[in-house]
């Protein structure tokens, strides 16, 4: 009787860790996408402070200095928008990992499938035939004896 509590158990808390691995990587997707959303708007409002300090910088006042800061700025707001969504994509595929559909099959790869079935049954009956460098490395350590 204690084996199979100890076995419900642990099946329990096996499901228990894979319900919370797949909740957590469900929040880090919407994390990334609102993270690819804020990108977004600090983007527009970036280029709209570089045309405006662009635009004063041609009237005369602003600075050379003043239109470069603006720039960085607007280049800053963009590499953050890649990075977002770079982390949205390694949040979708641990998401599908946690759910265990990260496989060749549910994503369509156009790959030749391992099926340990097969390749089981391909082997089973093969020769198992020892090399001579394995005869010789099983005649040194019957020599050690550690056979």
């Amino acid at each position: 009787m204690n084996r199979a509590t100890a076995a419900r158990s642990a099946l329990f808390e096996t499901t228990q860790r894979i319900a919370q691995n797949v909740s957590t990587a469900f929040a880090r997707v919407d994390v990334a996408r609102a993270a690819i959303e804020a990108s977004d708007r600090q983007i527009r409002a970036a280029r709209t402070a570089f045309e405006g300090v662009r635009e004063e910088a041609t009237l005369g006042a602003r600075t050379t200095l003043d239109v470069l800061n603006a720039e960085q700025e607007l280049l800053d707001a963009q590499a953050n928008r890649i990075t977002a969504a770079s982390n949205q994509y390694v949040a979708a595929y641990a998401l599908l990992s946690s759910m265990g559909q990260l496989t060749a099959q549910n994503l369509r790869l156009q790959v030749q499938v391992y099926d340990p079935s097969a390749y089981y049954n391909q082997v089973q009956s093969a020769p198992s035939s020892i090399s001579r460098q394995g005869r010789q490395l099983d005649q040194v350590l019957k020599s050690l004896g550690r056979e």
